[in-house]
C-alpha cells in the first residue's frame, strides 16, 4: 500500500487516504486519536484504548517521516507516527476496535470532552 494523498475534512472530523490501489481509506480523528499507536495496548490480539474524551479531537497537522511514516498531530498535544501498514491495520480491524472501544466506556471514560473549554475574543 502506497498512500498517494491525504485529505482532512475538519468539519466532519475525518481523514481521507487515496492510496496506489485506487481505494481510499476514510478515519475519523477520535478513531486515529484513540487508536494512536502509543496509546493502546494489546491483550489477547484486541486492542485496548487508554485514552478517552476525545470526540471532538481535531488533526491538526500531518508530517511527512519519510520511510518511516507520516507523524499525526492533534490538538490536544498528542502525536504518533502512523506506518502505512497501521493505517492498513487500523482500517481492517475497524468494526472490531470500534465495537471493544464503545463496549469499554463507563460514565467517568467516555467519549465527551471532560472539560468544556470556550475562547473568548
Amino acid at each position: 500500500m502506497n498512500i498517494i494523498q491525504f485529505t482532512l475534512d475538519r468539519k466532519q472530523k475525518k481523514l481521507t487516504l487515496n492510496v496506489d490501489s485506487n481505494h481510499q481509506l476514510n478515519f475519523s480523528f477520535e478513531y486515529l486519536r484513540v487508536f494512536s499507536p502509543v496509546e493502546t495496548k494489546t491483550k489477547n490480539g484486541v486492542k485496548i484504548p487508554e485514552v478517552f474524551h476525545k470526540k471532538e479531537v481535531q488533526l491538526t497537522d500531518i508530517e511527512p517521516l519519510g520511510k518511516y511514516g507520516h507523524r499525526l498531530v492533534f490538538d490536544d498535544k498528542h502525536s504518533a507516527i502512523f506506518t502505512d501498514q497501521t493505517f492498513k491495520n487500523l482500517f481492517d480491524s475497524y468494526d472490531v476496535n470500534w465495537q471493544n472501544y464503545c463496549r469499554s466506556l463507563t460514565t467517568s471514560q467516555n467519549r465527551e470532552a471532560s472539560i468544556s473549554f470556550v475562547e473568548v475574543k
